[in-house]
């Protein structure tokens, strides 16, 4: 890190710090090893650092690093994205203290609950059925106009103020909260009591949020609030790179934080995965772009294909022209080296249409993969690689899915239950060791012998028992995951290089939403 002046000054900040991170500045080594460090030398047992990030995805990612780093997320530090930040460390131990009015007991709507109690809102006090883009707006305005009794609250439009409050009682009146309500309540907490934020900074004396740019206005306040009161802030993120402003987000958030004067703001600069040529054709299309360069001084190459013709037929193009192309003239690169990149879900869908109709396997990345980045999903790739043959090579440890099921399964306390739980998941696991095992199969047995009661007793987990359906009908007949074995599985969609057929027409395509249009 010492030959990156950016990366070293962030790690050596000793005090408030905002770290701006363009994209492959090398965000997560300089955030991971930040925490390493934070560990090492500054907070003491019993204290702990909190680690808040914006999805499953990037807790994950977190995770992995730091494991390879030595540093566990046991009883030290906490990695969890907002919602269950919320949930865990503010509204499960301190909203019955603080009075707060909450269901008793607390659960989670799963999103088919939400979705049917909104409806029932809307219907309510408007008549009909809601429109998509009704609940989207309804949605980002609860995430940006916290005080409902404020002016900012009446003077917005009364058909949505009233069917959000609607919306509330009816969560309230079910015995549910949502995700967006647990954010809420921990804003509640935290800015409404002094005690709330003096427990917080006595457990936590750092905490670190990653992807600022992307979590919105709620935490935000919670992020000033704790700030106020003692708590050493580090934000990672940048702007330029939030795609959420439909959903709430703020990016200038992150740059009002960095104005601070309490705060020290740090710019990495070197990019680490695009070469210059790429770099200037990003920067081009951003406002007030940093002065970003890559970091060995590669030129890169970038070629146009013009294509007048539909997303479908540019398509047919790329995976079936570019891509065999592109394989003859690199030898040394195989098929899951070549990422297709496009806007949104809407032209995923044509693209996966062509990949089939050529017979290409692929792995996506949107919300159109019936492989869903959430918690419970990551838990299942990792155990699968396990069964495939990671417990005899150590690439995943036993150890390693039994800390992360705990770290899901937080309604047990008493310690014979826990033990019984982890007798049952270790000879599950054992009988399950098969790498050429179906997919369905083995997710079938599992959900029996542990998933099932897991996501029936965990509030946290209310979002997971749709997925895992999904998730099981896809791996059935019919189903794209059909073909899938365990090792398959445990690789998300990819064999291992070393079994891939070179001559084959296999192409995996890494699909990433951008702001724009895939052209090429």
């Amino acid at each position: 890190m010492r030959e990156n002046e950016d990366q070293w000054c962030a790690y050596q900040a000793t005090g408030n710090c905002v770290i701006l991170a363009g994209p492959g500045s090398g965000k997560t080594k300089t955030i991971t090893i930040k925490i390493a460090r934070l560990l090492a030398e500054d907070v003491r047992r019993p204290r702990r650092v909190a680690c808040i990030t914006y999805s499953n995805a990037c807790v994950g990612e977190l995770r992995s690093r730091l494991t390879r780093l030595g540093v566990g997320d046991s009883d030290r530090l906490v990695l969890s994205t907002v919602h269950s930040f919320c949930l865990t460390e503010l509204v499960f131990p301190y909203a019955k203290m603080a009075g707060l009015q909450m269901p008793d007991p607390l659960v989670v709507a799963s999103p088919a609950q939400a979705r049917a109690l909104f409806s029932d809102a809307y219907r309510a006090q408007l008549g009909g059925n809601a429109p998509a883009w009704f609940r989207m707006a309804c949605d980002r305005l609860r995430r940006t106009i916290l005080d409902r009794g404020s002016d900012e609250w009446r003077a917005g439009s009364a058909r949505e103020t009233m069917v959000v409050e609607a919306y509330e009682n009816l969560l309230l009146q079910n015995g549910l909260i949502d995700f967006d309500g647990l954010v809420l309540a921990g804003l509640q907490l935290v800015e409404k009591n002094e005690w709330v934020r003096h427990a917080i900074r006595a457990k936590y004396p750092v905490v670190v949020i990653d992807e600022y740019q992307d979590l919105g206005v709620p935490l935000h306040r919670i992020v000033l609030a704790l700030l106020q009161a003692g708590v050493r802030i580090i934000a990672v993120g940048d702007p330029d790179q939030s795609i959420y402003g439909f959903t709430g987000a703020k990016p200038d958030l992150l740059t009002a934080l960095a104005g601070l004067q309490q705060m020290e703001s740090v710019t990495l600069k070197l990019n680490y995965r695009c070469a210059d040529r790429i770099i200037a054709a990003s920067r081009a299309l951003l406002p007030e772009p940093a002065e970003f360069r890559s970091h060995d001084g590669r030129s890169g190459e970038i070629h146009i294909h013009r294509l007048e013709c539909s997303i479908r037929e540019q398509a047919d193009y790329a995976l079936g022209t570019l891509v065999p192309a592109l394989l003859e003239a690199n030898p040394s690169w195989a098929p899951g080296d070549i990422a297709v990149l496009y806007r949104t879900l809407n032209e995923g869908a044509p693209i996966a249409e062509a990949a089939d109709a050529l017979g290409l396997q692929y792995f996506r990345l949107d919300n159109g993969s019936p492989i869903k980045r959430t918690r419970v999903t990551e838990w299942l790739t990792d155990a699968a690689r396990w069964c495939s043959g990671g417990w005899q090579t150590g690439e995943i440890s036993l150890s390693q899915l039994l800390k992360a099921w705990r770290r899901m399964y937080r309604s047990v306390t008493h310690e014979s239950e826990l033990l019984a739980t982890r007798k049952r998941l270790i000879s599950a696991l054992f009988s399950l060791r098969d790498s050429a095992l179906p997919l369905r199969r083995w997710l079938l047995a599992l959900r029996r012998d542990v998933l099932d009661e897991l996501l029936e007793q965990e509030p946290g987990l209310a979002d997971e028992k749709d997925n895992l359906e999904e998730l099981t009908a896809a791996a059935g007949a019919g189903g794209p995951l059909r073909a899938f074995t365990v090792e398959i599985f445990g690789n998300q969609g990819k064999m291992p290089r070393v079994k891939q057929d070179e001559s084959s027409a296999s192409i995996w395509m890494r699909v990433l939403a951008l702001r724009q249009r895939w052209r090429a």
